[in-house]
């Protein structure tokens, strides 16, 4: 369901002339890894982990937003979910997946 509304998403963005976006999943040679990665114009641009319940940050998703220094969301299946998390000078937004969802265009 995230797969697609991300999809939905970026085909609308890019057919409005918001960008060149791409979606896109980031994994390095250790197996770590991060569920979608939002580029524009081949540059990265946000970081987007999913979880079931679990509402503590991924240490994938803190790992990966160090090393590119861009916005990051958690998104859980869980009702009432809306925090964030410092990640030295960055943020990772954690909120409930249906909620951050219907916000896209």
């Amino acid at each position: 369901m995230v797969a697609l509304e991300l999809f939905r998403a970026v085909n609308n963005w890019n057919e409005h002339g918001y960008g060149r976006f791409t979606l896109n999943y980031i994994r390095n040679k250790e197996k770590s890894e991060v569920d979608f990665l939002i580029a524009d114009n081949n540059k990265p641009a946000l970081l987007l982990e999913t979880k079931l319940s679990d509402d503590s940050t991924a240490k994938s998703l803190v790992y990966f937003q160090s090393l590119l220094n861009i916005p990051s969301i958690q998104l859980v299946n869980k009702e009432g979910v809306l925090k964030y998390i410092r990640n030295g000078k960055n943020k990772i937004l954690i909120v409930t997946a249906h909620q951050w969802l219907s916000s896209l265009p």
